[in-house]
């Protein structure tokens, strides 16, 4: 896996796989221009492809970003970044979009898969009380589901796994097909 983040390995580990953790730094500034969705999907890749792995080892790579109204929110700089993350997020619907990169040797699969969210109006007292509690800082829009947000939440469309930060199925699946692909060769 070319991330650290430990919600990731959990989840693949959750799932029954075995995960050798190799995290991969590259510059993560978004380009001007560039789509939310174009950004998860390169980043992504670009994680993939910097990791380094036996051929026959699949390495899986993900970027997840928080949009809305088409600007992305990465991980907050600072608890302002991430107070001002929130007040943008309170009473409104947003996506966590997730590019997901999976690579064996020299075949690659990049995916997308989108969750939409909805948080209820939030107090400036309970963002505050929040971000006090919880950490924020390494969670794509300052807030993680499976934490403290998880009672700003009104509704969730989509899969919950991808707005911890990897869509398991879909992984899964694209481990599945890169696998059947390389066979054919």
């Amino acid at each position: 896996m070319a991330s650290q983040s430990p919600r990731r390995l959990t989840l693949l580990q959750s799932a029954g796989m075995a995960v050798e953790v190799r995290p991969q730094h590259i510059d993560e500034t978004i380009k001007h221009g560039e789509t939310v969705s174009e950004t998860v999907s390169r980043l992504s890749l670009n994680k993939a492809q910097a990791c380094s792995a036996p051929a026959n080892i699949p390495v899986i790579a993900a970027d997840t970003l928080v949009a809305i109204h088409g600007t992305a929110f990465g991980q907050p700089a600072d608890l302002d970044a991430a107070r001002h993350m929130l007040m943008q997020l309170s009473g409104q619907t947003h996506q966590v979009l997730t590019g997901v990169a999976v690579r064996l040797g020299e075949q690659i699969l990049c995916e997308q898969v989108a969750t939409r969210v909805r948080f209820r109006e939030l107090s400036r007292e309970e963002i505050g009380i929040y971000l006090v509690h919880n950490e924020v800082l390494d969670k794509a829009g300052g807030y993680a589901v499976q934490g403290g947000a998880a009672s700003f939440i009104e509704a969730i469309d989509g899969p919950l796994d991808n707005v911890i930060g990897l869509p398991v199925r879909t992984t899964i699946r694209m481990i599945e097909q890169i696998k059947a692909m390389e066979h054919m060769q």
